[in-house]
């Protein structure tokens, strides 16, 4: 597996998918954290980010896509499509 360390500096990275369940009216009964958004990217792209350098304000409770900042270095921040469907 490789580590964001590996990869090259052709960035913003592809995009991510979740799911979140939504109840009536759209409103998510769940949310999307930095925890869940590294764990899609090591699934869905193979490559392993620690939480903490995803840089979310605040958890994402909507559908849609959301454009999210992960840190890779202390100079290097790439932007990260994630896609957020109904579940």
């Amino acid at each position: 597996m490789a580590s964001v360390s590996e990869t090259p500096p052709l960035l913003p990275f592809d995009k991510i998918e979740l799911a979140i369940k939504m109840g009536e009216g759209g409103k998510a009964f769940g949310s999307v954290t930095g925890k869940e958004i590294a764990a899609a990217v090591k699934e869905q792209m193979d490559l392993e980010i620690d939480k903490k350098k995803v840089q979310l304000k605040d958890a994402i409770k909507t559908l849609g896509t959301h454009s999210v900042p992960v840190k890779l270095h202390p100079e290097v921040t790439a932007e990260l499509k994630v896609i957020v469907s109904e579940e």
